[in-house]
């Protein structure tokens, strides 16, 4: 999800889990008594995992039908928020949000998983600036965790990806919206993926320290359309931007799709990520009869349709690129029709979609309805189609931010996970584990 400056402490507070536990603490010993009192250990709170029976749907839930080949690398990626919003009896709110990932990277290993994706992201100092940088005070996982999680991740034989969420709004509310126009002339769009570079190479210095496996060198969900209209400058700034982070960084390099297909780029890169959704229109009167059988054909129209757009702007052969495909997929009744809404915060259509508390009655994510069967037979028809196809060869599988940090499927003030693309706790978890499976 994409969040915004001034949307950063607001989300940290919507998010607070609401959890508790207790902390270590010394052994108080009563001077007139064998008595002796302490704290409890620091432990996880038992989230509480029931929901309506309705959160099902109405549709059968369909079973795995295959397993990937052992050589596709299978990957989930952490919900993208940071749960350090009450320490729950522990040392410090970093103390139990490190109970948690632990829980959850058990969870990762349990479900066959390889490479476990981390989102990360901050505002920009200032977006006007000649060089972009950021304030590490405000990153959405402090430093110091992030290494820990890191460290965490490897301990537990899963490799490490990071992500940057470019954010469209920098730490002097400024919006990029004011430079991000559709009429652009070329030299802002090279400013900007300027600036973007001084971003990627900080993080690639990050990157390189802290032994991260892979680095996404392309922003994360940040629409910057401007690019196609100067596809030679913007490919020479990428390719200058590569060969730099090379220069620091010694981990495997992602690029990501679509507006991306030169194969110079293609040929400088470890992996392409191509996020696939069925191929559109999908009605709600489609949502009424969806079967896995329907959206398999989709799926397949799609990777039809990219492999088109491989073949015309990269001038090599899909069957040679190394894609990673993508999800995202929500567990909500028009998620396929509809597309992606927001599941971490409460948004007001009164306020023009400005965030607002869980108790709002204008909260627009109460009104969507929970469906777990759509996830999951999405789930099932996409791996079924990229079973079948010979177009691409399949180098990974990788479900963006698609794991929440706590084992809750109902709405709160955490968030909202019975709607989100997170598959934890869901049925699509049993399908995806099944597949993955080696």
């Amino acid at each position: 999800m994409l969040r915004t400056v001034q949307f950063f402490f607001y989300t940290l507070i919507l998010m607070v889990l609401s959890a508790c536990g207790g902390g270590g603490g010394a052994v108080n010993t009563v001077s007139t008594s064998s008595a002796t009192t302490s704290q409890p250990p620091c432990t996880l709170k038992t989230y509480n995992t029931n929901y309506p029976a309705s959160f099902m749907g109405t549709r059968a839930i369909p079973t795995a039908s295959g397993q990937f080949a052992n050589s596709i690398v299978r990957g989930i990626g952490l919900k993208d928020y940071y749960p350090g919003g009450e320490n729950n009896g522990c040392a410090s709110n970093a103390a139990y949000a490190r109970l948690l990932y632990l829980k959850t990277l058990d969870k990762l290993v349990s479900d066959g998983v390889d490479v476990v994706e981390i989102y990360q992201y901050g505002p920009i100092n200032d977006l006007a600036a000649k060089t972009w940088t950021t304030d590490e005070a405000t990153w959405q996982i402090p430093k110091a965790e992030l290494k820990w999680l890191v460290e965490a991740a490897h301990s537990k034989n899963l490799k490490v990806s990071l992500a940057w969420q470019l954010w469209p709004v920098d730490k002097l509310n400024k919006s990029m919206t004011v430079y991000n126009a559709s009429n652009m002339p070329e030299a802002e769009m090279v400013r900007i993926l300027r600036g973007w570079h001084d971003v990627m190479k900080s993080m690639a210095v990050l990157s390189n320290d802290f032994k991260i496996d892979i680095l996404n060198i392309q922003w994360s969900a940040f629409y910057f359309p401007q690019v196609t209209n100067y596809p030679e400058p913007a490919t020479q700034e990428f390719l200058a931007l590569i060969d730099d982070v090379r220069s620091v960084y010694s981990g495997k390099l992602y690029m990501g799709t679509p507006r991306f297909y030169d194969k110079r780029i293609i040929q400088k890169v470890d992996a392409i990520i191509v996020p696939l959704t069925p191929l559109w229109p999908w009605t709600y009167a489609d949502d009424a009869t969806m079967t896995v059988s329907s959206l398999k054909q989709k799926y397949t129209a799609q990777i039809m349709n990219i492999y088109a757009d491989f073949l015309a702007g990269a001038g090599l052969s899909p069957a040679n690129i190394p894609i990673i495909w993508d999800f995202n997929i929500q567990s909500r009744d028009k998620a396929i029709s509809d597309g992606w809404v927001e599941d971490g915060f409460c948004i007001s259509p009164a306020s023009n979609g400005a965030p607002v508390a869980y108790s709002d009655p204008n909260c627009i994510q109460k009104s969507y309805v929970t469906d777990f069967g759509v996830q999951a037979i999405a789930v099932e028809a996409a791996f079924q189609a990229l079973q079948a196809q010979t177009q691409f060869k399949t180098y990974g599988i990788n479900f963006s931010t698609g794991y929440w940090l706590t084992d809750t499927l109902v709405p709160s003030e955490e968030g909202f996970p019975n709607i989100s693309q997170s598959i934890r706790g869901k049925p699509a978890e049993s399908i995806v584990k099944a597949w993955y499976k080696r």
